[in-house]
């Protein structure tokens, strides 16, 4: 055997590599597997789909309600939800009027009408958002919380107007029923009549 190894010395040298390749290959850490990017898309659109379901807005209900005011609501609730939290309609509300299915959305006011009250399509800006009565277009502009830009656009109500309207609010608390815009100076009765279908509070 000695000759044999001195005749092949090498052969001394095979048991010894084997040795250190077995070695590497159990200390080697198994590779992480390539993370997939159409994993990480799906879940960030769960994510962003759950934090849009869970986004509270807020709706101003007015009108025939039992209990009239402003309400935390959802993304995909409708009319008839923010109705169900103000209480339901009163004996007085015309529910023909009423689109009970429209989706609603942040900042909007929801008017129900009185049975035989007629609500005309006024144009609103959207930052005072959508008024809803009726078939969902009646629109009015809230003396209570207009801003000078917005009460402007109403009908014989210039800058001074809208200013001395503003100041009023601030001097003596939100106005109780529209009949009070006449206590700001320089609106009459005239005014007021020329205004009535085209504001509320």
């Amino acid at each position: 055997m000695k000759e044999y190894v001195k005749k092949y010395p090498y052969l001394l040298a095979i048991p010894i590599v084997l040795a250190v390749v077995v070695f590497f290959y159990l200390t080697k850490e198994p590779e992480s597997p390539a993370a997939d990017p159409a994993l990480f898309s799906t879940e960030s659109s769960i994510a962003a789909t759950t934090e849009s379901k869970n986004q509270e807005w807020f709706v101003d209900v007015k009108g025939a309600v039992k209990k009239t005011g402003m309400y935390r609501i959802t993304q995909g609730m409708r009319l008839m939800d923010a109705i169900d939290l103000a209480g339901g309609f009163t004996a007085e509300a015309d529910q023909n009027q009423v689109n009970f299915s429209k989706l609603l959305t942040d900042q909007e006011i929801i008017y129900v009408p009185k049975v035989g009250e007629e609500i005309p399509t006024i144009t609103e800006t959207p930052q005072q958002g959508t008024s809803t009565a009726a078939s969902g277009t009646t629109q009015k502009i809230n003396i209570n919380t207009a801003d000078a830009t917005e009460l402007q656009q109403l009908s014989g109500i210039g800058e001074k107007k809208a200013a001395d309207i503003i100041k009023y609010r601030e001097e003596n608390g939100s106005f109780q029923a529209v009949e009070d815009l006449t206590k700001v100076s320089g609106i009459g009765e005239k005014t007021l009549e020329n205004l009535k279908d085209s504001i509320t509070i």
